[in-house]
């Protein structure tokens, strides 16, 4: 058979060849790993991990180069990082074998790193469905499909428990204000400090389709009408209990800690309808906003609550919007139209008046049948 990868498991007074000196001298090995197990309940032994990259290998010249019998050089069993824990007994089914330090292992790449890594998948509680993508983006592509179809699994049965989560604690900021006054700008410098993932969504018509687990959510340029009734904005806005949110393709559950809507909309203009005959219903969606910001040209204000109407109430802090001074600095965009001053040759003003003219003239012919 020829593979990418393989494991070596050879007693230790069997071994005839320097395994690192082995390892070193054939350029084809391009990552390699290795223990000597000698505190188990058999022969001291080594386990021997030895990868290829793209390039396939037969088990027997594999088996030449570290001088064992073919027998001894096996298929790596699972993902490359279930073998890389097995090193260790770090799997949960060796959870009552005597655990190696990771140190104890010898490797030509960083071991610990890569055992941290493997400790994502499924790990909702510091990692958001998102970052697991991305780092199974970053596996062998052999084992991207296995990986994927796992999380996909752990991610169904997590939106499940989510739902019986009665003490979910999320904070809901609500940004309005002009176009280009700096709501999103804010909305993404906030969570970066906070050192969230989001993810931002500008759909009106279904605004969770983008969301995959990030610990926040941007509701970019929001109106009432992206949520047609007013019981699913307050389902997802609410600080008790997690609900499944109407998603295009399939119903998603915020996993997150907060929840930004910018808007050019004032909150108070939402829902008029509601406005004189379900006062009580709009008063909850006011009572779930944690924070209202108005952003201005030249200055902030933020606001800790919002009155019976929707409006802000009580003192704002008062800050200084940066974005004024970014805009008045910010280099100028070349715009399309001008790149045409660079792919073609301009014509003389008069000649362009003729042209003009004169097509005018042929339009005005055609319309009118002359």
């Amino acid at each position: 058979m020829q593979l990418k990868q393989y494991e070596i498991v050879i007693n230790e007074d069997k071994l005839t060849v320097d395994i690192q000196e082995t390892c070193m001298k054939y350029k084809t090995i391009k990552q390699y790993a290795y223990i000597l197990h000698d505190k188990d309940d058999t022969r001291n032994h080594y386990h021997i991990y030895v990868n290829f990259g793209n390039n396939g290998v037969s088990h027997e010249l594999v088996a030449s180069w570290f001088e064992v019998p073919p027998n001894l050089v096996s298929k790596v069993k699972g993902r490359k990082t279930d073998m890389l824990k097995y090193l260790t007994h770090g799997n949960d089914s060796q959870q009552y074998k005597h655990q190696y330090d990771p140190s104890e292992v010898v490797a030509n790449f960083s071991f610990e790193t890569e055992i941290q890594k493997s400790k994502i998948i499924g790990n909702f509680k510091e990692y958001s469905f998102a970052q697991m993508l991305k780092y199974i983006d970053t596996l062998p592509i052999s084992e991207k499909c296995t990986a994927h179809r796992q999380l996909e699994r752990l991610w169904k049965i997590e939106c499940s428990m989510l739902t019986f989560n009665p003490d979910r604690n999320i904070d809901v900021i609500f940004i309005s204000g002009k176009g280009g006054t700096g709501k999103t700008y804010y909305a993404k410098k906030l969570l970066e400090e906070l050192g969230y993932d989001y993810c931002i969504s500008s759909s009106s018509n279904d605004p969770f389709q983008d969301y995959l687990g990030q610990r926040a959510i941007i509701l970019d340029d929001m109106r009432d009408t992206a949520f047609e009734d007013l019981s699913d904005l307050l389902k997802i806005l609410d600080n008790n209990t997690s609900s499944s949110v109407r998603s295009r393709f399939a119903n998603k559950v915020f996993n997150g800690k907060v929840i930004i809507l910018t808007s050019s909309v004032p909150i108070h203009y939402w829902y008029k309808k509601y406005r004189y005959n379900q006062i009580d219903t709009l008063d909850q969606l006011y009572r779930r906003i944690s924070v209202y910001v108005e952003v201005k040209d030249k200055e902030i204000l933020v606001y800790n609550s919002l009155d019976s109407e929707g409006k802000p109430a009580g003192k704002p802090k008062r800050y200084y919007n940066e974005v004024y001074d970014l805009k008045k600095t910010a280099p100028k965009k070349e715009t399309v139209s001008n790149i045409f001053d660079k792919i073609c040759k301009p014509v003389e003003t008069y000649s362009v008046s003729n042209f003009v003219l004169e097509e005018t003239f042929d339009l005005d012919d055609e319309l009118f049948g002359k």
